[in-house]
């Protein structure tokens, strides 16, 4: 009996080749794109490289992602393919195959299957890998080297990995047989979902669940707080999707039934009949392409968003090729520093700048009130900073002139609009504003880390920023800082050179300061590459999450298209006998598939539209600060992923209409 089992689960295979393609495909993706991960991951070579701490917790994180979703996808499609052929095992029941052989014979058909795609899937890994660690080298704009990535480590834990997900799919296959008879077998490829209950209250809750989440997407205003408040708005809107499609649709599908004008129409009556048949079947299949698709959108615009506006964080963070800083010192001794060194290596210089600039955090703005946290609050998170520089500095960043009075002031905005007053008060100083300026002229000449967490900003010139700031520090958290600079006429790799002559300058000059003074500072150079290894790995990981989504999106919709064809083949052979001409069938055929199909898409840039405002306080904590880029890159990854998914929808619709004619 064990030997003809084994030769029912090879015939079995080869039979069901159609419903086992997308299957094996999918699989052996999931294998290849599991084994570059773990490659990547566990490359020896990047340890090597500027920025490796950043791309191995980048990957790290990735992997982790990755190798969830590819699981889910894989017992995914093991649940398509059991379903549909619950008819055959119920046949092969009837003949006198127990549960324990049915066992058996799925085992060994697992164990085959698992093998031929664990190898095809291996051998895809071991070919791209190399390529895709070139890509990789490439986003973090590091020298492009090929070579050898084989680690039979990896290989061993990949293998290790797909084992432990093949063994529980044979355990899920045997509970599925052991709670079912055979008579149960053979109706369970026809028999659909059990009939919604309570559908107007799960639409109120669906509704209520996707407001809700909505409502936190586009309420947050604080970007450290977004990224808490992201995952809180994903679960409920997530919940919301899914009571939607399971009730909501439903619900005004029955709404239509009811307008008798327009159901009793022979397009629209078939059309909403069978629509919601397919509603209380597919809810959840359509919310998980919805979700899916969402993903896609969201990981992809992140990350291309993210590698975008790399160059722009960069000279955010790093103006100058190289930076210096201190605590308790002042810009005669910032001045000295950078003198000294540029002059003991000789350094070609092409621009010196030492600044001096006060900050503060706004706790509250009413009208053109500005007040302040008090100075023993200085861990704070405000909505709100103020950057101030002198007028001398203003024109040496600008080469511009506001010839203002010592209570004048010229503004900058961005986050926030002040009212249109011609003063400006902060805690207790009342200043004139003089100009509002329109550029931004800090970005390239001072670091502002602040512009990444704090949504709103405020530059503003003064005279002499010491008259009006210096007063209000003891009694406000008002801090005064100094800032130098060099550019060089180095080529980027001579400058990482000076790495470590530069930290050894610094550490003796601080030996020279009094306790609890210090200059710190860094060679922007190897600062940039680090950064440009964090943001290529998101970016990369964006690319590599988007595919696996898109994965199960495509595998979701071609196993839809399948098992609907088949039922609805018998249903249009019926309305064709009763005197449905063939027109009418591919009008009908046509509006639904448009309707089921396409709205998940609908949906998923709904949600994008809605998540938007969120998504680009995060990416602004990451550095993306450049809003019209943003919004071009998401409407292009938008553009592409409308034209991808119509094309996955052309391919499978051939599938579901040479069902139906058959």
């Amino acid at each position: 009996m064990i030997r003809l089992t084994g030769k029912l689960a090879l015939s079995n295979l080869v039979k069901n080749r159609k419903l086992y393609y997308p299957f094996a495909l999918a699989t052996c993706l999931a294998v290849a794109i599991s084994y570059i991960f773990f490659s990547l991951t566990f490359n020896p070579h990047l340890a090597e490289m500027d920025g490796a701490s950043a791309i191995s917790m980048v990957l790290s994180l990735g992997l982790v992602i990755v190798s969830i979703t590819t699981s889910i996808i894989v017992f995914y499609a093991n649940s398509f393919v059991i379903k549909n052929r619950s008819k055959e095992l119920g046949l092969y029941s009837m003949l006198g195959l127990n549960r324990f052989h049915l066992f058996i014979m799925m085992i060994i058909e697992l164990i085959v299957f698992g093998l031929v795609t664990l190898l095809i899937g291996l051998g895809l890994g071991l070919l791209f890998d190399q390529l895709i660690y070139a890509l990789l080298l490439k986003i973090m704009d590091l020298k492009v080297v090929l070579t050898s990535t084989f680690q039979p480590l990896v290989l061993f834990l990949v293998t290790f990995f797909y084992g432990f997900v093949f063994f529980f799919l044979m355990i899920k296959n045997g509970l599925y047989l052991r709670k079912l008879d055979a008579l149960q077998l053979v109706k369970e490829k026809n028999s659909g979902e059990k009939k919604s209950r309570f559908l107007g209250l799960q639409t109120i809750l669906g509704l209520a669940s996707l407001i809700y989440g909505y409502y936190l997407a586009s309420g947050v205003t604080n970007p450290i707080a977004a990224i808490l408040v992201f995952f809180v708005a994903v679960l409920f809107v997530i919940l919301g999707t899914y009571l939607l499609f399971n009730a909501g649709i439903t619900k005004f599908l029955h709404f239509l039934q009811k307008r008798k004008n327009y159901y009793y129409q022979p397009n629209n009556m078939i059309s909403v009949s069978n629509l919601i048949f397919r509603m209380k079947k597919n809810a959840v299949g359509l919310a998980t392409i919805t979700i899916l698709s969402t993903m896609v959108l969201v990981t992809l615009s992140g990350g291309a968003n993210i590698y975008a506006g790399g160059e722009y964080m960069q000279n955010a963070m790093f103006p100058h090729d190289i930076s210096l800083q201190g605590k308790g010192v002042n810009g005669q001794q910032i001045d000295q520093v950078l003198t000294e060194f540029s002059q003991e290596q000789n350094l070609p210089v092409t621009k010196k700048a030492v600044y001096q600039y006060y900050t503060m955090g706004v706790k509250s703005l009413n009208d053109n009130q500005l007040d302040l946290y008090p100075s023993a609050q200085k861990a704070v998170a405000p909505n709100i900073y103020i950057l101030a520089i002198s007028e001398a500095d203003y024109q040496d960043m600008t080469g511009k002139s506001l010839n203002l009075e010592e209570n004048e002031v010229a503004v900058f905005q961005q986050g926030l609009k002040l009212q249109g007053q011609e003063t400006l008060t902060i805690a207790d100083q009342t200043l004139k504003i003089k100009k509002v300026l329109k550029e931004d002229f800090i970005f390239g000449h001072l670091p502002d880390q602040m512009n990444m967490i704090v949504p709103g900003k405020i530059y503003m010139v003064v005279k002499d920023p010491s008259k009006i700031f210096a007063g209000l520090m003891e009694k406000y958290a008002v801090n005064s800082n100094y800032y130098g600079g060099l550019n060089l006429d180095l080529p980027k790799d001579q400058q990482s050179k000076l790495r470590d002559s530069y930290q050894e300058k610094l550490s003796t000059y601080n030996t020279t300061l009094p306790e609890n003074h210090a200059v710190y500072g860094s060679i922007s150079t190897s600062d940039k590459q680090e950064i440009k290894g964090m943001l290529g790995g998101m970016f990369f990981i964006g690319i590599f999450l988007s595919v696996v989504f898109m994965l199960g999106t495509v595998l979701i919709i071609y196993y839809k298209q399948i098992s609907e064809g088949y039922e609805d083949r018998d249903r249009f052979v019926i309305l064709q006998k009763v005197g449905l001409d063939e027109k009418q069938i591919k009008q009908t055929i046509r509006r639904q598939i448009l309707i089921v199909f396409f709205l998940p898409l609908a949906f998923a840039f709904i949600h994008l539209a809605f998540a938007y405002h969120m998504l680009s306080l995060i990416l602004s904590a990451l550095g993306v600060l450049n809003a019209s880029l943003m919004l071009a890159v998401t409407l292009g990854v938008c553009a592409i992923f409308f034209i991808s998914y119509i094309i996955v929808f052309a391919i499978t619709s051939r599938s579901y209409r040479k069902i139906i004619s058959m």
